[in-house]
């Protein structure tokens, strides 16, 4: 029986399949499920933020690996992550 909090991630355009986010390539279902109850997050809507917020880390902590240049694939990243996360609020 599939987790409804992971089934909500994985529908999610932003952190779901096919997104290309860190939470779509890096975790298997199993493994999400384990790092949602291990983050006491206990609804598919806390989930959604959950996965959103560690995404938007993800892209946060680029920027500390990042060459420094404005050009930076990794600066030009995070912008657009930010930017749909301002629109999205």
């Amino acid at each position: 029986m599939s987790d409804p909090r992971v089934d909500a991630i994985r529908k999610n355009t932003r952190v779901g399949r096919g997104s290309a986010a860190s939470i779509d390539e890096c975790y298997d279902d199993a493994e999400l499920e384990d790092k949602l109850d291990r983050a006491a997050i206990f609804t598919p809507e806390e989930a959604i933020k959950w996965a959103l917020e560690e995404e938007g880390l993800f892209h946060e902590q680029g920027l500390n690996a990042r060459e420094g240049n404005d050009d930076d694939e990794l600066l030009k990243s995070f912008e657009e992550w930010s930017k749909a996360d301002k629109e999205e609020k």
